[in-house]
């Protein structure tokens, strides 16, 4: 299984690494994406510096799910990347997972019509407004939809172990928490 991260100038730094290093534990292949228009190293919301695998438009592959961090810059970023706009939109199209947290599920799934007002989602208050079918939840799985999405920076790990559950299962995921210390 591959997932595609997206790193940009801005992203939240916890749910980047968050996502990426949990998703890597289950066993799945993640490709690190700089999401600007040439080169593959991003400065993080907090000054983190990473280089990431490829650029985005060297992404090539067919990924089993797509996932935004959030951060103010970061997911304005990822809004207006026309490349990552194309990949989400076939992305949904086919029917495989599109994954968003903080500001990223309203300023950019809500934005390019990913989250439609029938797909329950969730995101940082404030950043969230165009989504519809809002829930307060911390993270949320619209399995019809095939989209999951997180409140914020706490809710990281929830979230990547939704993303980790719905792509490799209930017993992997329960693995991961348990090698990680994690309890819910």
């Amino acid at each position: 299984m591959k997932a595609l991260v997206c790193y940009a100038d801005g992203s939240e730094d916890i749910e980047v690494t968050s996502i990426t290093d949990i998703l890597t534990r289950g066993g799945i292949e993640v490709t690190k994406a700089a999401v600007k228009p040439e080169g593959v190293e991003v400065t993080l919301a907090h000054g983190t510096r990473v280089v990431c695998d490829k650029n985005i438009a060297a992404c090539t592959d067919t990924y089993d799910v797509i996932a935004i961090p959030g951060g103010l810059t970061g997911s304005e970023n990822c809004r207006d990347c026309p490349i990552l706009t194309e990949k989400l939109k076939a992305q949904r199209a086919a029917g495989r997972y599109v994954a968003a947290i903080c500001a990223a599920p309203g300023f950019v799934l809500a934005h390019h019509g990913i989250i439609t007002d029938e797909v329950k989602a969730t995101g940082y208050p404030g950043c969230a407004d165009n989504i519809k079918n809002y829930s307060p939840e911390g993270a949320v799985v619209d399995e019809a939809a095939k989209v999951i999405t997180g409140k914020g920076p706490a809710f990281s790990f929830a979230f990547a172990f939704k993303i980790l559950q719905c792509l490799k299962g209930a017993d992997v995921t329960a693995q991961v928490k348990s090698g990680m210390l994690y309890q819910d």
